[in-house]
């Protein structure tokens, strides 16, 4: 039995589907792809399948990940064609490799906020956010809310300026017990700017280990 580790896109419309929707899509992928799925034993056997970090419902990403296993062993590259023939458009593996790290390591996630309104006072807007020393946002947790400065460790990486949109890109704490979503930065842009932009876009571009290495 062998652990393979999928690298895949979430694009377009499929942002708007839940977790749980692409788990339930996986899982039909699997059976369509002929592969030699792994299956838990028991009543009620189904594919082993486990996700590094969920994605936000909204959120793009081209750097998402899952692991099941196989009862055969199948060259990398032939698993992501078997996967990308019954997987929809707008996701898409793209590479496949044996785990290295452990989901548990994961520490932090790097994310590109896309805000496109010719409006200047949405560029006025972000100039705000950047110069403030301190951004408190309520982040809801499973024992209440709880509220967290998002200056302490979010790290501003880039801010690209064109004619018809703002580019922030921005990294945030991930995994484990600080899982910070990028709503929270939008939602505390939006309460700056006193209304949302025109269009907002989001995309998750790294996912990262204590150390800074990208998860594989």
């Amino acid at each position: 039995m062998e652990t393979v580790r999928v690298f895949f896109a979430k694009e377009g419309r499929l942002k708007y589907i839940s977790h749980l929707d692409v788990t339930r899509c996986l899982a039909r992928v699997f059976k369509r792809s002929g592969l030699p799925i792994w299956y838990t034993q028991g009543f009620n056997p189904h594919a082993y399948l486990t996700f590094a970090l969920p994605l936000p419902l909204g959120v793009e990403s081209q750097c998402e990940s899952f692991d099941f296993r196989l009862t055969e062993e199948i060259g990398y590259e032939d698993i992501c064609e078997r996967l990308n023939a019954a997987l929809p458009n707008e996701l898409r593996a793209l590479h496949a490799a044996a785990p290295v790290m452990e989901p548990g390591s994961i520490c932090w996630a790097d994310y590109q906020l896309s805000f496109y309104d010719k409006d200047p006072v949405v560029e006025e807007a972000l100039d705000r956010l950047l110069a403030a020393e301190h951004l408190p946002v309520r982040k809801k947790t499973k024992k209440g809310e709880q509220e967290i400065d998002l200056k302490e460790k979010m790290t501003i990486r880039n801010v690209i300026r064109t004619a018809d949109k703002l580019v922030l890109e921005v990294r945030l704490p991930a995994g484990g017990t600080q899982n910070w979503s990028p709503m929270l930065l939008t939602g505390a842009y939006n309460e700056l700017l006193g209304r949302e932009p025109y269009w907002t876009g989001i995309t998750r571009t790294a996912i990262l280990a204590e150390d800074f290495q990208d998860f594989c």
